[in-house]
């Protein structure tokens, strides 16, 4: 059911360019900020084709830096997930001895797929670091053949564990997450990101239980105000009608996602058919009502009807008014959007630090021919280290 069709590119607004991007924005008013406080910077945009890892550092004026040069600075447990573009893998970071999810890329792929596109998913990062319900990167860089992200280790594992053992959730759990899921969502909204993969799989929990948002590797950005952009992104389970009718779209593709992860929550099934064949998955994302059982909460029902409106004025329209629903009426929004408010569950202890390591790791290996210097090229600025960093130091 959950089967990922291959992205075509936006015709109307595309992801931005590498040349004013917020990326090489942010780098030139920090590196004119450092130069008149009087102290070095790091040229971190730079980076040679010939060279397999450029240096990042999470340098300030007052604190020592954590340098990573590579993946000579991890020592590599298990993997985590693996997919067609690459892997995530459980490492320490062998400075501070913190765990620490290293997402591995193939730069090959995204050159082939997404051209324009390579360093969307690391400006995203970038731009969305300081919100509790994105998963959050400490540091970027890259090898010959793959670009690397260096992501908190979120050990609660991903929201489609979390439901196979538990949903039908209770009303509750449904409503915090459902909570965190709209305070994640209007983050990336109002940054003008639209993520287009929303599903179980691309929601992480933290130790505590608190919903983390993660892989912007089909996001799109600068869709601001009435501006859209189209093409055929995302998990057709889970896609908006407007995605699958090839129409322009805007920011409301990812509440329709919502509603059905929300739906899934709260039932412990799929608000549609389920088929193994694709085209019946899509006529009834088109044309269908979802199903409700008879003992669904009316409440949680209504919010979900809003979500997966097939129409998506209608449903944005919903959402603008989303928090005043009944379903929220016992939420404190600032606490949720201080990632204070408790989740009402709780999630088994963080596993300890694993002395197992992988063999035989070499990301790096050259592959013939290697990487034309143009497509090298595009990733220039890959690298980063938050400025953040050093408080993942060993106490």
């Amino acid at each position: 059911m959950k089967k990922k069709k291959k992205e075509k590119h936006g015709t109307i607004i595309k992801a931005s360019k590498r040349s004013g991007s917020p990326i090489q924005e942010s780098i030139r008013k920090k590196k004119k900020m450092e130069e008149e406080m009087g102290y070095k910077t790091v040229d971190r945009p730079s980076v040679s084709p010939d060279t397999d890892n450029e240096q990042l550092s999470g340098t300030t004026p007052d604190e020592s830096p954590i340098i990573v040069t590579g993946v000579e600075s991890f020592t590599f447990h298990k993997i985590l997930g693996e997919g067609s573009y690459g892997k995530v893998m459980l490492a320490t970071h062998q400075a501070c001895q913190k765990q620490v999810a290293v997402k591995m890329v193939k730069k090959r792929l995204l050159v082939k797929d997404s051209r324009d596109e390579v360093l969307i998913e690391r400006q995203v990062l970038e731009m969305t670091r300081k919100s509790p319900f994105i998963s959050r990167a400490f540091a970027t860089f890259q090898s010959q053949e793959h670009v690397f992200y260096a992501m908190e280790y979120l050990s609660g594992g991903d929201l489609t564990g979390f439901m196979t053992t538990n949903a039908p959730l209770p009303i509750p759990a449904t409503r915090f997450f459902a909570a965190e899921l709209i305070c994640g969502l209007q983050f990336l909204h109002t940054s003008g990101i639209i993520h287009r993969d929303i599903k179980p799989d691309n929601i992480l929990l933290d130790n505590n239980g608190h919903l983390k948002i993660a892989d912007f590797g089909l996001a799109v950005m600068n869709i601001f105000g009435n501006a859209k952009t189209s093409g055929w992104a995302g998990t057709l389970a889970y896609m908006a009608p407007e995605i699958l009718l090839e129409k322009p779209y805007n920011k409301a593709v990812d509440w329709f996602s919502a509603g059905v992860v929300i739906y899934e929550m709260a039932t412990g099934r799929y608000p549609f058919v389920e088929d193994e064949i694709d085209e019946n998955i899509k006529k009834a994302l088109i044309n269908d009502d979802p199903a409700f059982p008879k003992e669904l909460d009316p409440h949680v029902k209504a919010v979900i009807e809003g979500l997966l409106d097939k129409s998506p004025e209608s449903r944005q329209k919903f959402v603008d008014n989303i928090r005043e629903h009944p379903f929220f009426m016992e939420i404190n929004w600032t606490e949720i959007e201080g990632g204070k408010a408790p989740p009402p569950f709780h999630l088994p202890p963080p596993p300890v630090m694993t002395s197992d390591t992988m063999k035989d790791v070499n990301f790096s290996k050259a592959i013939k021919p290697r990487m034309a210097k143009k497509n090298q090229k595009l990733f220039c600025g890959f690298t980063f280290a938050d400025d953040g960093w050093k408080v993942v130091k060993k106490k």
